[in-house]
């Protein structure tokens, strides 16, 4: 898995697992946040079909943070304000990035990735029951 698929894929994840994995880093190295956990907002851009440009469909709000574990930085940004994902997620990113509990962090990021999958493919299943077969009407 890629350090830049982790952020992503954690947000997926169960919080409980992702606050185990932080505590074991934090016992293991020094841990130190570098920015608190800040909300803000951010315009969506959005491609136009037609003329191939784009345009901001809207704003969604975001938390970010940034920390260091063993003099690696880590960053995050997380849906909502949710302040604590963010640091969470900063902390396992700069972890990953500093080769500190690799595996763990893969796992639980192949589980946010996995539970993403499978949201998705119900969404999908719903999606394709609305289809209408004009060759039958």
């Amino acid at each position: 898995m890629e350090r830049e698929q982790l952020n992503y894929y954690l947000q997926h994840t169960d919080g409980k697992d992702i606050d185990s994995i932080q505590t074991s880093i934090e016992e293991q190295a020094t841990v130190e946040l570098i920015q608190k956990p800040t909300a803000q907002t951010l315009l969506v851009p959005v491609q136009d079909p037609i003329t191939g440009g784009t345009f901001y469909g809207g704003e969604v709000l975001v938390t970010s943070a940034i920390a260091k574990v063993d003099g690696i930085n880590g960053w995050a940004m997380v849906l909502d304000d949710t302040p604590q994902r963010a640091v969470s997620i900063a902390v396992l990113d700069a972890a990953f990035a500093a080769g500190i509990l690799q595996q763990e962090i893969i796992a639980l990021g192949l589980q946010g990735k996995e539970k993403l999958d499978q949201e998705q493919s119900k969404l999908n299943g719903n999606v394709q029951a609305t289809r209408v077969a004009f060759d039958l009407l």
